[in-house]
């Protein structure tokens, strides 16, 4: 975008007056002074120069490469999106990739994202961060979201710590960084159920070599569901040395605390099925005096790259993270409870039980990957060899302990037609951690990308030794294990024009089951992915993939139907189906996004032969996202921007067992902006027509349900200076 000028007619100037008023009387709540008028030249900023789309990507294959030549569906969220659009949490921002979920803020501390119809892992800044759940990252410093669809040979550590794997893919965030650019940037919002808000970004060049940027965010919000909040505090400080063209190291910082009262959802009796009574959306089920549940991740991140010769680079990632859960909550027992406790309940709908649990898990993870990268000629064919080194070391530590040591808080029942729920009753600890596992892997990976003419090749390995201490001293179980495996990646691209192509890719990963309870060392838990599809680029200003893909995984931990509690290896999963992702620049104002997904995705393997053919827990056989966006660059209106979209998602199923699906839906969402000088405000409208509707929540795996998010308002303020 450009600049818009001053225009001294009187109808620009009533018109710009009358704008600017009611933004700011609609954000704030206080009248506009006569004298706003004075505000002078209106300055428009591009949300980028190619609209949403993107010309390359480093996350897919660990080195900068154009998108089109990768044989693999990547997609990638822009900053200029997420601001757009107003996104408030990561899940937000994705709606807009094809066969991604959504995950309610509520359920944030319970799921991460899954990607084709599998758990998928967390990448900030090249380091996969275990047991993060990925719904409580802060979007305050994100510069872009790149989301790898299927295995890729595991690109990114052994993952799988706090028992999700990357079958599905992987959410790569990559964070702003120091520059010598001077960046001034706040922001404040609020909105709804009492939402409040403030971010900030602040870059500083020290000198011609030194640079230092400091980004955060405090926010707090109260919900639909009583008594239920949610808060978060981030702060993201940077530093970056470039003595010269060749040399440059970036050490980041991360400190992110995301507290909210544990939300165990509602029955589906009283929601879906209100033949015997209903329940209010608001109602919290919870104990009194529940504390709250808190999410505490940080930790350093230091990357040094470095040109060794006009072929040859170096590079270093080495990082450190500390993540920590303290989850308390209480639930209900009745005859379609995720989860007992005892034989405590009652088969009388509306009278139940309520257990009380304490989990609380620490997980620490050193990180340390060197690597080279070479780039050189054979005859025609361009070469981009990556090979390298990754080793990481997992502590993963926890408890979970139960109120009166066996769950029930109360050994009264709760009638949710008239509810009294009963005190809290603190957990006793014990004196040492119920799980003290060891997760060590050591990988060594070798990557050639190739091009001759139309075609680009890719072909990898890695070859993955990871060591496993599983201890549980309250289930007596002390599983050691050793596992290793090659984990190949082949593909080809080949270029039928500058803007067409076509694309067939497979892969595989591996990981080993954590956070289960074995009766013997697991196996690898193992994934391949084929895919086949094409791409066009900036066609007529549309850049698209399309793909069919297969992915399966097997050796899945399934529940041991001869000893609850325990789990067992016995399951084969597989989804398959089409991805289309479109961005479409249809004037320099006008852009268009488009996502859709048809899929299967069921169990196609089991020790228990009921389940084979149930469609996998929380995934949608169609899903479709239909947004635009218009930015008014000149005229009377410069500097107004208007956007709408809709997200549909088919029936979800509720459980594994498929005893009940939520309903389809479709649901609006709306924006408006007004950008002068260089402050902007907003006003970002989420479920534009109120539709009440729930999802499944993925509380103790599924049996429950969330009310979705009703209308929300959010006005913003963002100040450039």
């Amino acid at each position: 975008m450009g600049k818009g000028t001053t225009d001294t007619s009187a109808v620009r100037t009533v018109m710009r007056k009358t704008i600017i008023s009611s933004l700011v009387a609609g954000c704030f709540g206080f009248a506009y002074a006569e004298d706003a008028t004075q505000l002078g030249t209106i300055e428009v900023k591009a949300t980028a120069d190619t609209g949403y789309t993107v010309k390359s990507v480093s996350a897919g294959t660990r080195t900068d490469t154009p998108v089109e030549n990768i044989p693999q569906s990547i997609i990638t969220v822009p900053r200029a999106m997420i601001d757009d659009q107003g996104s408030k949490t990561l899940s937000d921002a994705l709606r807009n990739v094809s066969n991604v979920n959504s995950i309610d803020q509520r359920d944030a501390n319970n799921v991460v994202f899954k990607i084709r119809g599998f758990t998928s892992g967390t990448v900030v800044d090249g380091v996969a961060m275990k047991g993060n759940f990925t719904n409580q990252e802060s979007l305050v410093n994100a510069e872009r979201i790149d989301v790898i669809k299927g295995p890729s040979g595991a690109l990114f550590g052994s993952q799988g710590v706090g028992g999700y794997a990357t079958t599905g893919g992987i959410v790569a965030i990559t964070t702003a960084e120091p520059s010598q650019e001077i960046v001034r940037k706040i922001s404040f919002k609020v909105g709804s159920y009492g939402e409040k808000g403030t971010t900030f970004d602040i870059n500083q060049p020290l000198d011609s070599a030194w640079a230092f940027r400091v980004a955060g965010e405090w926010s707090d919000s109260d919900s639909e569901t009583d008594r239920v909040y949610l808060k978060r505090r981030a702060l993201f400080p940077s530093l970056s040395w470039a003595p010269s063209a060749d040399t440059k190291v970036v050490l980041r910082l991360r400190y992110l605390e995301n507290a909210t009262l544990d939300y165990s959802a509602l029955p589906v009796n009283g929601t879906l099925n209100t033949s015997t009574y209903t329940l209010p959306r608001s109602t919290f089920i919870g104990a009194k005096g529940l504390p709250e549940s808190t999410n505490k991740s940080q930790g350093a991140n230091l990357q040094w790259s470095q040109k060794l010769t006009d072929t040859w680079s170096f590079s270093l990632l080495t990082a450190y993270n500390d993540i920590k859960l303290d989850q308390r909550g209480t639930w209900l027992v009745d005859s379609m409870s995720m989860m007992g406790c005892g034989d405590y309940g009652s088969a009388t709908p509306t009278v139940n039980a309520m257990c009380g649990l304490r989990m609380w898990a620490h997980t620490t993870t050193t990180t340390i990957s060197p690597s080279l990268t070479g780039k050189f000629q054979t005859g025609d064919a361009k070469h981009t060899l990556n090979l390298g080194i990754d080793y990481e070391r997992t502590h993963d530590d926890g408890i979970m302990a139960y109120s009166n040591g066996f769950g029930p808080i109360s050994f009264d029942n709760v009638d949710l037609t008239n509810p009294v729920y009963p005190a809290w009753s603190e957990p006793v600890s014990p004196a040492t951690p119920d799980w003290q596992n060891r997760y060590t892997s050591k990988v060594a990976y070798l990557q050639d990308q190739i091009d001759i003419g139309r075609w680009h090749f890719l072909g990898g390995i890695r070859y993955s030794e990871i060591e496993i201490t599983d201890v549980n001293p309250s289930w007596g179980i002390n599983n050691v294990s050793s596992n290793s495996k090659a984990t190949p990646r082949v593909g080809a691209v080949y270029e039928i024009t500058p803007n067409f192509s076509v694309f067939a890719g497979y892969g595989e990963g591996m990981q080993v089951p954590a956070f289960s309870i074995f009766s013997k060392p697991p196996k690898p838990e193992e994934s391949k992915q084929t895919e086949v599809g094409f791409r066009l680029k900036d066609l007529a200003g549309i850049t698209a993939t399309a793909a069919w893909f297969d992915l399966t995984r097997k050796n899945a931990a399934m529940g041991d139907p001869a000893n609850p509690g325990y789990s067992i290896q016995a399951g084969k999963q597989q989804s398959k189906g089409v991805d289309i992702d479109l961005r479409w620049q249809a004037t320099p104002s006008w852009a268009w996004i488009a996502a859709f997904t048809a899929q299967k995705a069921e169990i196609t393997e089991d020790s228990n032969a009921a389940w084979v053919g149930k469609q996998l827990f929380n995934v949608p056989e169609q899903t479709a996202r239909l947004a635009t966006r218009y930015d008014f660059r000149s005229g009377d209106l410069a500097g107004l921007g208007l956007g709408l979209g809709l997200t549909h998602n088919s029936k979800l199923p509720g459980n594994q067992t498929n005893t009940f699906f939520t309903p389809a839906t479709t649901v609006w969402d709306a924006q408006a902006s007004y950008t002068i000088w260089k402050t902007r405000f907003g006003l970002n409208v989420f479920n534009l027509t109120d539709k009440n509707y729930y999802v499944p929540s993925a509380y103790f795996g599924g049996g429950q349900v969330i009310p979705a998010l009703p209308r929300t308002i959010t006005a913003t303020a963002n100040f450039a200076f």
